[in-house]
């Protein structure tokens, strides 16, 4: 297993010092790195060539929560801890709020809590990760997609719709993202219809219906849904893709017309 790359942050040499005879405490195998100032961390940090960053309060010209937000900010993925002289709770969750992994009080550390609270940033921001980077799959699928996607709730709150439902319902996203399902319905029964299916069957496939455009124009459709846990808004949401069946219902009626 290759060693951790640790970089510290912090413009005191003796608290390196400190720092650096806990990690030779710890039976696991980092390599610690340190530059004393922020400008030094800010560009270290973009050069994404550590795995974990240590990040004293304290830098001199700012401080470490203003590094972690210019650092988040930049796209830095990889975890940040802040080092405080003493427990401050104030700057503790003002560290954790911006997107910090972790802080430690320098007073308290030892080789045992560093250790652990590196294993777990780490862990924890290779999870955030792998799940950014399966969402920007899924994003890539959803707009590509040929068929209207709209992403809905159960009491008809629309959350999402992908290129190709904009244009076939002639709306623009900020427009449609403030208005209800029971718009884009032409009748009313029929939205209500699709909900209580969705609602005792957790899907559905092929139900036949009508929508309006912004502009009154009306579709016949078939729509296909799925309900799916949305984890940014922690809520189910309906998946809908809207298939649309004006050409066939209007070859059918030419075809009944002229037999």
């Amino acid at each position: 297993m290759r060693q951790v790359r640790v970089l510290l942050i912090d413009d005191d040499e003796d608290d390196y010092i400190l720092t650096k005879e806990v990690f030779d405490q710890t039976s696991a195998s980092y390599e610690l790195s340190w530059v004393n100032s922020y400008e030094k961390g800010i560009y270290a940090i973009l050069k994404k060539q550590f795995d974990v960053y240590l990040v004293d309060y304290r830098l001199g010209k700012g401080t470490g929560i203003d590094l972690l937000n210019e650092a988040i900010n930049s796209g830095c993925e990889e975890p940040i801890i802040i080092l405080t002289g003493k427990g401050d709770l104030v700057i503790d969750e003002q560290a954790m709020n911006i997107g910090a992994a972790d802080y430690l009080v320098k007073d308290e550390i030892d080789s045992s809590s560093l250790d652990r609270s590196i294993r777990y940033s780490i862990k924890e921001a290779s999870a955030t990760k792998a799940l950014k980077d399966s969402e920007r799959k899924y994003r890539a699928i959803f707009e590509q997609a040929k068929d209207p996607i709209l992403v809905s709730d159960s009491s008809g709150r629309i959350y999402d719709i992908n290129s190709a439902g904009l244009k076939f319902l002639d709306y623009e996203r900020s427009v449609i993202l403030q208005l209800n399902t029971s718009a884009i319905f032409n009748n009313t029964e029929e939205g209500e219809r699709f909900r209580e299916l969705m609602e005792s069957n957790g899907s559905l496939s092929g139900f036949e219906c009508e929508l309006i455009s912004s502009k009154s124009e009306v579709y016949c459709c078939s729509l296909s849904s799925f309900i799916q846990t949305d984890m940014v808004n922690v809520k189910e949401v309906y998946h809908t893709i809207i298939h649309d069946l004006s050409h066939r219902k209007n070859l059918e009626e030419r075809s009944v017309s002229t037999g």
